[in-house]
């Protein structure tokens, strides 16, 4: 009879976090239906959960940006082709000064105008304002 051999297994799946980083402390934290519905809403607007929420607020760390919806990637793209356009027509302004009489600082403020849009619908806050 041939003899099996012991083959010795490891337990499988992640590495344990060191004791420092494991979470094994449970603390409980008393709610009104009103703040419990803010937190889920809050959360579900970022795409954690509302545990995940509060660890993240207690500790100073940044909430994930929440997903960008559908009709503003289209948005998105659409201004992107405004935005080449106008390009274009500063090319041309510059080009040939002589032969359009529009003011030359309109284009760059159209542009300007249009990346503080784009951005926005993004969630992307340039810090501009009044330039």
């Amino acid at each position: 009879m041939a003899e099996q051999s012991e083959v010795k297994r490891g337990k499988g799946g992640r590495t344990a976090l060191p004791d420092e980083r494991r979470r094994s402390i449970r603390k409980e934290v008393w709610l009104s239906p009103i703040e419990l519905t803010d937190l889920k809403v809050r959360a579900a607007a970022v795409g954690i959960t509302p545990g995940e929420y509060m660890r993240r607020a207690i500790t100073s760390t940044s909430m994930p940006k929440p997903p960008v919806p559908e009709l503003n990637m289209t948005a998105w793209q659409e201004l992107a082709r405004l935005a080449a356009n106008a390009n274009q027509y500063q090319h041309a302004m510059n080009a040939y000064p002589d032969r359009y009489g529009w003011d030359r600082d309109l284009i760059p403020q159209l542009l300007n105008a249009i990346h503080q849009v784009r951005f926005a619908l993004i969630g992307v806050d340039l810090g501009g304002g009044d330039d």
